[in-house]
């Protein structure tokens, strides 16, 4: 059936990737930067005319939660308070479990400690509080790169999905590719709903969206 569908030779998904200009990342990413306080950094990102929303507290879960961003920017002091005494820590891992494709920028100047190191490991990127505001936009521009590839949302959907067997995840990647090199988002959703029963869950659709944009 899976041949039948889809037929027999795939692309890696990077190929679909193309070359996303300045003006197109501009157009479709969209940061979270979570800090109880106010850094330059966000005024430049704004200045740059990068769509960012800056969260004081990282209490209110709804667009984390509906994966509405490509990049967050997360302080470790000050946030995520709701969520325990991790404080950035824990949203972050809340922020992972429930928008993989959301890569994560730890953003703090403090040294932390071993426990609490899991911070740095748990993030796709450091930014250090005192690198320069262009450098720090360079490093902010690669992760919503990163973001938007097709390779990192395939990840995430295979985490949303719950796919951890190698050979459904081979399978899986080889319809995301026939289906990119066809345009037909359609079929790469009938070829999901057989293969793992796919329901038309909210957050689901939002990666698929993504990835066929």
């Amino acid at each position: 059936m899976f041949g039948k569908l889809f037929g027999s030779r795939a692309e890696p998904l990077a190929t679909f990737d193309g070359a996303l200009t300045r003006e197109e990342l501009i157009q479709k990413g969209r940061i979270a930067f979570i800090d109880d306080e106010e850094p330059l950094l966000i005024e430049h990102i704004k200045s740059s005319q990068f769509v960012v929303e800056h969260d004081r507290t990282g209490d209110d879960l709804r667009n984390y939660d509906a994966q509405l961003y490509d990049v967050a920017i997360v302080d470790y002091y000050g946030v995520g308070q709701r969520l325990g005494a991790g404080q950035g820590l824990d949203l972050i891992k809340h922020i992972r479990r429930v928008s993989p494709r959301t890569r994560i920028i730890a953003y703090t100047s403090r040294s932390l400690n071993a426990s609490e190191s899991e911070f740095f490991r748990l993030s796709h990127a450091v930014l250090p509080k005192d690198m320069g505001l262009g450098d720090s936009m360079l490093l902010i521009e690669e992760e919503l790169r990163k973001a938007l590839g097709k390779e990192h949302l395939f990840e995430a959907l295979i985490t949303k999905l719950a796919v951890s067997r190698g050979e459904e995840r081979e399978k899986m990647r080889t319809a995301l590719s026939k289906a990119l090199a066809g345009k037909d988002k359609t079929k790469f959703k009938e070829y999901l709903s057989k293969a793992v029963g796919m329901t038309a869950e909210k957050t689901v659709e939002a990666i698929i969206g993504k990835i066929f944009v």
